[in-house]
């Protein structure tokens, strides 16, 4: 018995937690959903790389337009509220939290992995109480209310 804990004690274990590298910029299995970006979308992201710096302050910034909520809602059966963001096409390798992340892979086009969605109830739980992350003021910034160069505090 204890050569058997042992062996699992030594043997590495291959973990989700790690998260998932990307191929090609995409996803590497699994069905996506795939999105174009609004106008508005692409500003929030673009604020979002500029502004989120604080790792104490949930990442979980990403809303779906209504529109794409729907559709998301069709092919899952739910749809999250919000999203962590991953830009392969700006040099981001892969997916290392893996509940509710998207990947913009070009500059007009993001995608959802299914495997990664989470129900809402869930996500805040494990944002909150796994992770501890804090409310971040960038949730509730509008781009378009923010003075060039600075961000909401």
């Amino acid at each position: 018995m204890r050569a058997f804990l042992l062996l699992l004690l030594l043997n590495p274990v291959p973990a989700l937690a790690d998260g998932w590298t990307f191929i090609n910029g995409r996803f590497p299995e699994g069905k996506v959903t795939v999105f174009k970006l609004t106008t508005a979308q692409k500003a929030r992201l673009d604020l979002i790389r500029r502004c989120h710096t604080d790792n104490t302050k949930t990442p979980f910034l990403f809303t779906l337009t209504p529109q794409q909520s729907v559709i998301l809602k069709r092919a899952m059966g739910f749809s999250p509220n919000r999203f962590v963001v991953f830009e392969s096409f700006r040099g981001d390798a892969g997916v290392d939290i893996e509940i509710n992340a998207i990947n913009r892979f070009s500059e007009d086009e993001f995608e959802i992995p299914h495997k990664l969605l989470t129900r809402d109830h869930e996500a805040r739980d494990w944002e909150t109480n796994t992770m501890g992350w804090l409310p971040n003021p960038l949730a509730n910034a509008h781009p378009s209310a923010i003075k060039a160069g600075s961000c909401p505090r």
